[in-house]
């Protein structure tokens, strides 16, 4: 589904990234601290937290919180470490938006060792597709997760996540470090 990406590409995408032009990133810490400071995320943690992620998307948020107890379960399970499976993810996603990409940029912030954002930008750069069609399917979400994964193990990994919590300014995690570089590396793509 994804094309081959190198860790020595995402480093050439790297230098091109202009940090002081992504003024959003001044938020990112701040974002990944609230859930770090929570212990048990409840109700209004999630309608804090899903409007903050909101802030980082041209959309306004619809909340459901029909399903409050299993949604606020599924959120404990990812804060604990838990990978969820696609019913737990589809749960999410009617809960935020109706959408994988609000869904991912929570579970991201809450748990951002092993959740990654997932938008329309990320699966253009890894799909080279013009069309999103397929971005909101759970199953897709967790290839991208394992595809990051294998990215992890390269070798030379650790210097590319070096490189960018240097140009970040803050250390982030794995997955944000490839994440972040893909997503400047397609909006360079689309000038």
């Amino acid at each position: 589904m994804f094309k081959t990406t190198t860790i020595e590409e995402l480093k050439e995408h790297l230098t091109t990234i202009n940090i002081a032009e992504v003024s959003y990133l001044n938020t990112y810490p701040f974002f990944v601290k609230y859930f770090n400071d929570i212990e048990v995320i409840e109700k209004e943690h999630l309608i804090i937290a899903s409007h903050f992620v909101y802030g980082w998307m041209p959309t306004i948020i619809d909340l459901n919180l029909k399903k409050i107890d299993v949604v606020l379960s599924i959120l404990n399970k990812a804060k604990q470490g838990e990978l969820l499976n696609e019913d737990e993810l589809l749960i999410g996603k009617e809960a935020i938006n109706n959408s994988i990409v609000g869904l991912s940029k929570l579970l991201h912030f809450i748990n951002p060792k092993i959740y990654a954002i997932w938008d329309s930008r990320i699966f253009r750069f890894l799909t080279k597709k013009k069309s999103t069609y397929g971005i909101s399917n759970p199953k897709n979400y967790i290839a991208y997760l394992h595809y990051l994964e294998a990215l992890i193990k390269d070798k030379l990994f650790q210097g590319f996540q070096n490189n960018v919590n240097e140009l970040m300014g803050y250390e982030v995690s794995a997955y944000r470090a490839l994440e972040f570089t893909m997503f400047e590396a397609d909006k360079k793509n689309m000038k």
